[in-house]
């Protein structure tokens, strides 16, 4: 029964969406398997990403509440380096655009 209604453009209106939406999915993963195997930063790699010296990373950004944390790797001296993930500075500075 066909009521009126063209089928055939709803069936192009899903397929294009199907499109769409299969476009998105792999821009998403293409991005999550892109951070998933970037390096790790060090307070230089920080530095240069927030256009300030390393020393202003460590000295002074560190401590800002909400700024990542970050890790330090382990070594046979103690603790080596500080080291951060690449998207949690992404994210933070996402945040900072509020004001």
């Amino acid at each position: 029964m066909n009521n009126g209604y063209d089928y055939s453009i709803a069936s192009e209106t899903s397929t294009a969406g199907l499109k769409e939406i299969s476009v998105l999915l792999r821009d998403l993963i293409e991005t999550l398997n892109a951070t998933e195997n970037e390096p790790l930063w060090t307070a230089t790699d920080v530095g240069n990403f927030l256009q300030v010296s390393e020393a202003s990373v460590v000295k002074n950004y560190f401590y800002l509440p909400g700024f990542p944390k970050g890790f330090r790797l382990p070594s046979k001296k103690g603790l080596g380096g500080r080291r951060w993930h690449g998207q949690e500075i992404r994210e933070w500075c996402d945040k900072q655009k509020s004001f």
